[in-house]
Parts: C-alpha cells; structure tokens; sequence
C-alpha cells in the first residue's frame, strides 16, 4: 500500500486572531480527503512550534526540515494548507519559509501576501491600476500632522491598524476630537496605520477561488449589522448580524461586484482562497480589503460562500490539496 502524502493544516499564529485560526484549520483538516492524504496540525507560536494529530496527540515536530518523526523515521511534510490570519501565515513571512523549504502551499507568494496584508499597501496599488478605492493617509507611529492630513479626507473616517484582520483595533471616528483615541487603539496593534474616508452603502464581499488556473468568482454576499461597522463583534457574536448569500441585488451589481474581484485576485497574483470587499454606493463600487486568508471557521463567510456555489467546502479543500501537490512535481 503507497503512502499518503502528509499535509501539514498550520494554524495559530502571533495575532488576537489565532482562535479564528485553530477553527478555521479546525474545518480545514476535517474536509480533507483521508483516503488520498494524511493531515497533521503545526500550530505555530511565538514561543515555538510543534505538532499534532487531529486528536491533538502531539507528535515530533522538525522545524528546521518541516518534517515529524512518529517512530518511523523522519518523514517530510509534502504540502502546507495554511490557515493562520495574520502574521506570520498572512504576511509572506511562512512562505518565505516554505520556499527557502520547498514545501508548496495554497495562499499567493510572499510579494503577494505582504502587499494585500498592508491595507495601505493594497489600496495604493489598486488605485494605480484604476480599480475605485476609497481614499485615505498612511500614518507611522509619532505622527505629528496626522489631525491635518486626516482633516483633508474629512469624517466620519476610519482608523484602521494598516496590518490586522478581524476588524482588531479599527474605529470609526465621527468628530475631529475622538482622533488621538483611535489612533492610540489603531497603534496598539502595529507600528502603522491607515486612516480611511468613510462609504455608505450596501456593504458587500466576494470570495474568489482558483481550482483549475483559473480564478472563479463565487456567489456575492451581503453584509447587515446593526454596529457601527463590520467589527470583531458583528463577524463572530452578534446575534442580528446578517450575512446573506447570495446578496439580494441586481444582476448587473452581482456581476460586477464578481468581476472586480476576480480581476483584483489576478492582478494581485492572489491563488488559493480570497474574500475581496466591498461597498456598492447605490452607483459605484468602491473596494475596501483584501482577505488572503480568509476566515474558515463555521461562523466565516467564505465556506458559506463555497456551499451557495455548489462546490462545498471538501471539493474546494482537496482540489487545493491536489493542486499543491502538483505543483511541488511540476
């Protein structure tokens, strides 16, 4: 009887997000197909890494060769599915790491995730490709004009760390003189922050996925909450918070809105799973963030996404596995 290959789900990561990671890598590794390839969990960590079965046995972990020993002998991880949000799975830095390795993984490669993790960073250069954004100021830490430079955009604006997900750290400010506040909230989560107009409308999402080398829009969902905005609270515990898939909207704004992020994911050189996010102004679409490792907990947006398209999350999961595996022999 061949052997497996053994895929490696790694979860965790060094951001308040990392319990989203260990559910999303959670719903990953149960989708695998356990007939065609072995699944283990490498949680990473500050501290260290390590290793376990789906059981959370915990097994010999080499992180020097990303490779475990069971008692058989060193035994090399063929694939990496990552499912860490934010750093170090979001950023670029562990696939940097897997390609010093050789170790193929589903996300976009390290240009690609350090871009679209900076939302600055992002929507500068979507901007000069003539995608609409919203405007907005990058700000380091120890700014001393940022109340004028965010006065030319005008409020309400949002402040936002330029570097997290999960709405960590982001606030709306209304009034001129909650400012500092909010930066002092945005600071606390990275060393730069982006400082963005606000946009009224329907807030919309699209996930894109690449299972064939081509890049396929996925059904457009709708966003309703009653909070200030989509924040960590309205994504993962509020009990009103709608997402509805797909959004009830005109076929022309359901196209567009697929076609924008399908030709951001390429211009990008996005691969794997990502969420594009939107606002339809009623007569623009003005695009806000790029999600390159989206949620894919049983509360996330994207497996539902996945279900509504008739995919489903095992076809996506093991056609991600596959083409990995392809890719590390081609």
């Amino acid at each position: 009887m061949m052997s497996r290959p053994l895929i490696a789900v790694v979860r965790g990561g060094y951001s308040g997000e990392s319990v989203i990671s260990h559910q999303s890598a959670a719903r990953m590794l149960g989708a695998i197909d356990s007939a065609r390839y072995e699944a283990l969990y490498v949680t990473v960590e500050r501290e260290s890494w390590s290793c376990s079965d789906a059981g959370e046995k915990s097994i010999v972990f080499d992180r020097g060769a990303f490779a475990v020993d069971r008692g058989n002998g060193i035994e090399h991880f063929a694939a990496a599915l990552i499912a860490i949000h934010g750093a170090p799975g979001e950023d670029g830095k562990l696939q940097g790491y897997l390609d010093m390795l050789g170790v193929p993984y589903q996300t976009g490669g390290v240009l690609s995730m350090a871009l679209s993790f900076s939302k600055f960073g992002t929507t500068a250069l979507l901007r000069q490709l003539d995608f609409e954004v919203a405007p907005s100021v990058f700000l380091l830490r120890g700014s001393t004009d940022a109340a004028e430079r965010v006065a030319e955009l005008g409020y309400p604006c949002f402040v936002k760390p330029d570097q997290s997900g999960s709405s960590l750290g982001v606030t709306k400010v209304k009034r001129p003189e909650d400012l500092a506040a909010a930066l002092e909230v945005a600071f606390k989560e990275g060393t730069s922050v982006m400082v963005e107009a606000a946009v009224s409308g329907a807030e919309l999402t699209c996930g894109v996925i690449d299972l064939d080398g081509h890049p396929q829009a996925l059904p457009v969902c709708e966003i309703r909450h009653s909070r200030e905005f989509f924040d960590y609270e309205a994504k993962y515990h509020a009990a009103d918070t709608q997402e509805l898939v797909p959004a009830p909207l005109p076929d022309e704004v359901t196209r567009l809105v697929q076609e924008r992020s399908a030709a951001i994911y390429a211009a990008l050189e996005c691969r794997g799973m990502v969420r594009v996010d939107h606002f339809w102004t009623g007569e623009r679409l003005v695009t806000i963030e790029v999600n390159a490792t989206p949620g894919f907990s049983g509360a996330s947006i994207f497996p539902k996404m996945l279900e509504v398209s008739g995919i489903g999350v095992p076809k996506a999961i093991n056609a991600l596995v596959a083409r990995m595996l392809a890719h590390s022999v081609a």
